[in-house]
């Protein structure tokens, strides 16, 4: 399964919850690899430090992000893919090879008109392949006080995409967790609502998926030692 967390503007949270995604498959017993594809690379270092058994590679091009995809493919069970922010093509390629795209959206008007640019690209993509990658939107960094973020999730609702049940809210732990060289699930007591909300989050998302994965690496292994 090729997951790849995706916006046409950058600072929503993209790489944080990629390398959180990356690590959860991690400690669910999953060989899991990242491609990271942001010139910045910031998913790449933060994921040698947090889990550095992580396979991680990098792709400046569609061409490389192409290759990494095939090799990623055969060195793990999954793929955690961060696209730069902009919708060029190196976006476009990993959308097109996904099979879920993940959008985070942030509060802010600016945020809503950004991904209604990245569900023209989804629905591009979904015309040209067979439906996929399915496409979900994730409300981040979300404030329970603030009229924007309510705003937000009402009007995320009429983009014609689906829309993640469980938001993650602006914590503190999120923003401590890169300078620290960890995940919130890793950080004890102090991080525990943060944690929970990742936890409920990839379980609504990826649950039921990792849970027919896992079902079907025990066939091949029975068929394998048959």
């Amino acid at each position: 399964m090729k997951l790849v967390f995706a916006n046409s503007k950058g600072g929503v949270g993209k790489s944080t919850l990629a390398v959180h995604a990356a690590v959860w498959l991690r400690d669910r017993g999953f060989s899991t690899c990242v491609l990271d594809l942001d010139p910045q690379r910031s998913s790449a270092a933060w994921i040698a430090e947090v889990a550095p058994d992580i396979t991680v590679h990098i792709a400046d091009t569609p061409e490389e992000c192409l290759l990494k995809v095939q090799i990623a493919s055969e060195q793990g069970d999954l793929l955690v893919m961060d696209a730069p922010g902009g919708l060029d093509e190196l976006t476009r390629a990993a959308m097109m090879m996904a099979d879920v795209a993940l959008l985070p959206i942030t509060p802010s008007i600016l945020d809503l008109r950004s991904v209604q640019t990245a569900t023209n690209t989804l629905r591009y993509a979904q015309q040209l392949n067979g439906g996929r990658p399915e496409g979900v939107l994730i409300l981040n960094r979300m404030k329970s006080r603030d009229s924007i973020s309510r705003d937000l999730k009402e009007a995320a609702l009429s983009l014609g995409v689906t829309v993640a049940r469980t938001s993650v809210r602006d914590l503190q732990a999120f923003r401590d967790a890169p300078q620290q060289g960890t995940v919130v699930s890793r950080m004890g007591r102090r991080a525990a609502s943060s944690a929970a909300e990742i936890d409920a989050l990839f379980d609504e998302l990826l649950g039921t998926r990792i849970r027919k994965l896992q079902e079907q690496m025990v066939v091949n292994r029975e068929v394998g030692n048959g």
